[in-house]
């Protein structure tokens, strides 16, 4: 997991660029990114992954709180579920992980949504539960991630990558490509 570390790093670090470098002279464009208090229901999205050994469920509602002019830059919340799993290639059909998974997490929340890509960088809590245990455990993480979307109609569908981790805990992140489903107020 060191490998999604290091991208969790690199990504925190570009956003913190870019919200640097979006100061201009221009006052007219910089009026337009300044974030402003706008609370309003953003949108819900239902997501499939998958990568090599995991796969993936989700749902998920977002609320902006703060949000530019433009719509470009969103602060805000999300509420979302995750059910997943790390896929074995055992063939004796043993389980490693003790999965599968499921996740109720509750996040604050950075977007920057262009014209077809949006971007969110999540931090938050996470209620971690194993599902088919002998004992079901269900243990309090922390929790961050991210979602890189490319929306293939005029935002509804889309091609999803997405990962999350706990940093801590073993078997609590996941790095995935798939397809959602959304339904936005813009």
């Amino acid at each position: 997991m060191t490998i999604v570390r290091h991208f969790y790093l690199v990504l925190s670090f570009s956003l913190l660029v870019n919200n640097i470098s979006i100061c201009q002279v221009d006052s007219i464009q910089l009026s337009k990114n300044k974030l402003s208090p706008k609370p309003r229901f953003s949108g819900l999205q239902v997501e499939a992954t998958s990568f090599l050994v995991v796969s993936e469920l989700g749902g998920l509602a977002d609320y902006d709180l703060y949000s530019s002019e433009n719509n470009y830059y969103n602060i805000g919340a999300r509420i979302s579920v995750e059910y997943y799993d790390y896929i074995s290639l055992d063939v004796g059909g043993g389980r490693e992980s003790g999965g599968p998974f499921l996740d109720y997490n509750l996040f604050a929340r950075h977007t920057i949504k262009g014209s077809v890509f949006w971007f969110s960088v999540l931090g938050g809590i996470s209620i971690h539960t194993k599902k088919y245990s002998r004992e079901p455990e269900s243990i309090l993480l922390l929790r961050a991630g991210f979602e890189l979307k490319y929306n293939l109609t005029k935002y509804e569908l889309g091609i999803l990558l997405k990962g999350s981790t706990s940093f801590l805990e073993k078997d609590t992140g996941y790095l995935g490509i798939g397809f959602s489903l959304g339904f936005y107020s813009l």
